[in-house]
């Protein structure tokens, strides 16, 4: 009951583990012009399929740098309800919390209107261990 409650912060925090997760359709289209900057990098699509989930149809196009982290993302919704959105947007900011690297920091455009999602006090907690360990 609760996770799809919180299917939309977990997506932006930890998408690269939710497109494997999710067992979407994934390929390389090679590389490609960033959506939002003026360099290039890796683009992966994943495609959702059209029936079941939390948004049936879905389709994420990530952009990879090098350094093999998401640099920018591509979001469009599947689903006829509510209306699809397009979302562009920046994955910067990268902290490492335990083992886990999550991009704090989105900048881009939901529709064309100025969007900004930032996430603040991420820790983690390893099995096996009764510490959090604080991003940094």
């Amino acid at each position: 009951e609760i996770d799809p409650n919180f299917a939309n912060d977990q997506y932006w925090l930890i998408l690269p583990f939710h497109i494997v997760w999710d067992r979407a359709t994934v390929t390389n289209e090679g590389v490609h012009k960033l959506p939002l900057g003026s360099a290039s990098a890796e683009r992966v699509v994943a495609k959702y399929p059209s029936e079941g989930g939390y948004q049936p149809g879905d389709t994420w196009e990530l952009y990879v740098g090098a350094d093999r982290r998401v640099e920018e993302i591509v979001y469009r919704r599947g689903a006829p309800n509510p209306p699809p959105k397009l979302v562009m947007a920046t994955y910067a900011d990268y902290k490492k919390a335990g083992p886990l690297l999550v991009a704090t920091d989105h900048r881009g455009t939901v529709d064309g209107k100025p969007f900004q999602l930032s996430f603040s006090d991420v820790s983690v907690k390893v099995t096996g261990s009764e510490n959090w360990i604080n991003a940094q």
